[in-house]
């Protein structure tokens, strides 16, 4: 199973690269400071282009620092989706990561959702180089989407979460097969 319907939106699950998927917005990890780290990160901001980074120096001109379990959203740029969520996911050993997570997952749902946009896909939260594994991130962020679109939704029909591997997107299935009642 790879995907669930609640309260008249889909979850699903894909492998893909997320810089080349087509939604309204993609949620992807950032830094404190919204800057090039990770793998992912800069793949992403490599394929959206300049404006996206300057786009988040504003905001850190603005703001000073994004703090973990925050998210801010730019224009996507030259991608495909129309915005970027940048989520602050945690490191493994900082407390209450599983939290974190949660408040990750939920704060990208709520600006996707207060932005008017119908559909938000989200790379796995602090997945990549934080010392997470693909069964802590599933087993957060599957529950949190679900509680989301059952109790706040507005505007969301599609939250898909993007994995490159199949081991992810197994650990990922199981999760949503766990959680589809």
């Amino acid at each position: 199973m790879n995907k669930i319907t609640v309260n008249n939106a889909v979850v699903e699950i894909l492998v893909n690269d997320i810089s080349k998927v087509k939604f309204d917005a993609i949620v992807i990890p950032s830094n404190t400071r919204l800057l090039p780290s990770g793998n992912l990160r800069c793949e992403v901001l490599r394929e959206a282009g300049a404006k996206v980074q300057l786009e988040c120096n504003k905001i850190i001109n603005k703001v000073g620092i994004v703090g973990a379990g925050a998210a801010v959203i730019t224009s996507g740029g030259n991608l495909k989706s129309q915005h970027i969520i940048h989520t602050v996911g945690p490191q493994l050993g900082q407390g209450k990561e599983g939290k974190k997570i949660m408040l990750c997952t939920w704060n990208s749902l709520t600006l996707a959702d207060d932005a008017g946009l119908k559909s938000v896909a989200f790379s796995p939260i602090s997945l990549e180089n934080l010392g997470f594994n693909a069964n802590i991130c599933a087993n957060v962020m599957i529950p949190t989407i679900k509680k989301y679109l059952s109790q706040k939704n507005k505007n969301l029909k599609l939250v898909g979460i993007v994995l490159t591997e199949l081991p992810e997107y197994k650990e990922f299935e199981n999760a949503i097969e766990s959680y589809s009642n």
